[in-house]
């Protein structure tokens, strides 16, 4: 177990539906807090995503308290998968929790794939997102009729991580999702080369392609 693992807390997130299981690690820095938000509840997202970790890895590294957390109905969170919406009120209840933790308002919002649209839809609403990480952004496939339009600017400075080969955000769609949002706001992206939506085997590249791309805003 390293350092980080070491200073992990098992917390608990008053949510909308119930109680949300969460992982909570402050390496008192007194940086602003990061909220990590997981892939699809319906296809075996969790908190316990190997992109997940890694995000919490560096993050923690940087010396940001970090909190990850499962949405409704996924491990110990009370109620069930709300078809998308729902979930957004989760990452409200998940970021009011960071924030009574650490007294932050300002606070950085990590999504990947799924985690990336309920993500983004509240940072646009909240106005107090410092960065906004995405990660594995499915913008090449109508998932559940989801689609990216409702991103008429970034979120925050915002850094986008994708797999060069990510089956659900071909990399055109990526860089014109970017261009489209430059307008209005800084956006860097980084794509790991020969990683798939997962970044299968490609977990050490991801973890250097974010602590680049961060640097970079």
């Amino acid at each position: 177990m390293d350092a980080a693992q070491r200073t992990v807390e098992a917390v608990v997130c008053p949510g909308p539906e119930g109680p949300l299981e969460g992982l909570w690690s402050d390496p008192g820095k007194g940086l602003a807090p990061a909220v990590i938000c997981h892939p699809h509840p319906a296809h075996g997202g969790s908190m316990h995503s190997k992109v997940v970790h890694t995000v919490y890895k560096v993050l923690h590294a940087a010396g940001h308290p970090t909190l990850r957390f499962n949405f409704r109905g996924v491990g110990q969170s009370a109620g069930s998968y709300s078809g998308w919406d729902g979930e957004v009120e989760d990452v409200a209840a998940a970021a009011a929790f960071a924030r009574e933790r650490t007294g932050a308002g300002p606070l950085w919002l990590a999504g990947f794939s799924f985690g990336s649209w309920v993500g983004s839809i509240w940072a646009l609403r909240d106005g107090k997102v410092e960065r906004f990480i995405g990660l594995g952004m499915p913008v090449s496939t109508n998932i559940d009729g989801r689609t990216f339009d409702y991103l008429d600017r970034p979120p925050a400075p915002m850094l986008i991580v994708q797999g060069s080969r990510d089956q659900y955000g071909s990399k055109e769609g990526i860089l014109a999702l970017a261009e489209r949002l430059r307008a209005k706001g800084p956006v860097e992206v980084r794509f790991v080369e020969g990683a798939d939506h997962f970044f299968t085997g490609h977990l050490t590249q991801l973890a250097d392609a974010l602590r680049d791309g961060l640097g970079a805003l």
